[in-house]
């Protein structure tokens, strides 16, 4: 029998405003136009490997909010690949409800959409049986078998929800281990989890479990590659194989600026720091450590900054500071008047809110530089 091959993708999210944006309405806009392109990427590489099943694990085109546009636009890239099918499984943000476009809209003769209930669709070419099913609400806390699976021949599970590897509950359509691992399938293709993950079974078929991440970064968290799954199914099992597909990846830095006594010395810091991220990502830098007296960092010179650093080869970069005034507490501390009451009193509430400390530590530097401003402008 000749081997199954196929791209399993989930939780892309099309049309989602973008969570957490740090840049303008129009970078949003040509942000939203990158998820598109990573569309049309993972399209290309259905062609490029010639798959025979693209699966679509959920949380593909955003209820409620997805364009006809974009609904037009996977349409025809579905109909490029007209010798693949295409499989999704609906999840808790595109459940297959009347009013969605899973039911109003006619798509390719290759795409077929799972309903609420369990479906088998049975490939003999393959000697391949797929079950899927998908959300029909915003939550589905009970899990459901599928019934009358077939003992042998090759079996694919595609459905989206939340898998769990102990006992407990999910308002997400719930996959019991011990359960799952009784219906012996080969491979379950999950979506859900945003961060790409796989697990094996304790049973004959060993079967492969496999989450594989949101193909493009949807907020700050996802950093990194983000990937499409290729797997191949043949006399020897399973194999897979992580496929990089984002059209920018999201990272997140940390530098310390300490000894930086101007923004020239922390652009330069900047630069040290990140020379080995991929400049053509968006890049979200938080600034710390103890910042010089003589260095204002406000947010038209974060801005201006901003600017530099694009000049020098970032594509986006967007700078936050959470440095602080490199303060002598201890000699402050001991003042009469208001700067000593200040700090003795900040001091205070933080030790008494240990979960608040950040916040208070952040309010007492801001307090003192501010203090200190106008004891500098009264002298």
């Amino acid at each position: 029998m000749k081997p199954v091959t196929w791209i399993h993708t989930a939780d892309l999210h099309l049309d989602e405003p973008v969570k957490g944006w740090k840049g303008s309405k129009e970078e949003a806009w040509k942000r939203s136009q990158e998820y598109r392109q990573t569309f049309e990427r993972m399209i290309s590489l259905v062609k490029e490997r010639q798959v025979p099943f693209l699966f679509i694990a959920g949380d593909f085109l955003e209820y409620g909010v997805v364009s006809k546009s974009t609904v037009r636009f996977v349409k025809e890239q579905f109909r490029q690949i007209s010798g693949t099918r295409v499989l999704i499984a609906p999840g808790n943000h595109d459940p297959y409800r009347p009013d969605s476009v899973y039911c109003l809209e006619e798509w390719p003769e290759n795409v077929h959409i799972f309903g609420g209930e369990w479906e088998s669709l049975h490939f003999p070419e393959f000697d391949l049986t797929v079950y899927g099913r998908g959300f029909t609400d915003f939550t589905e806390s009970e899990w459901k078998a599928p019934d009358g699976l077939k003992a042998d021949g090759r079996k694919v599970m595609v459905v989206h929800g939340d898998f769990l590897v102990q006992d407990g509950s999910s308002p997400y359509f719930p996959i019991c281990e011990q359960e799952l691992a009784l219906l012996e399938m080969d491979y379950v293709a999950l979506g859900h989890i945003h961060k790409a993950a796989d697990y094996r079974l304790n049973n004959r078929r060993r079967t492969w479990v496999r989450y594989p991440g949101s193909p493009e970064a949807l907020n700050w968290k996802e950093t990194g590659e983000r990937t499409v799954t290729y797997g191949v199914l043949d006399e020897r099992g399973v194999r897979i194989e992580p496929v990089s597909i984002q059209t920018r990846v999201y990272e997140k830095h940390r530098v310390d600026i300490q000894g930086c006594e101007t923004m020239e010395e922390v652009i330069v810091r900047i630069l040290q720091e990140t020379g080995a991220a991929d400049k053509n990502g968006y890049h979200a830098v938080e600034l710390t450590g103890r910042r010089a007296r003589e260095l204002e960092l406000k947010e038209d010179s974060l801005r201006r900054m901003e600017e530099r650093l694009k000049q020098a080869g970032f594509y986006a970069v967007y700078l936050e500071d959470q440095s602080k005034p490199d303060f002598d507490l201890e000699y402050y501390r001991r003042q009469p008047g208001v700067i000593g009451v200040f700090i003795r009193k900040m001091e205070e509430r933080m030790e008494q809110n240990p979960d608040r400390q950040a916040e208070y530590e952040r309010a007492l530097y801001k307090g003192l530089e501010a203090l200190l401003a106008k004891e500098h402008v009264r002298s």
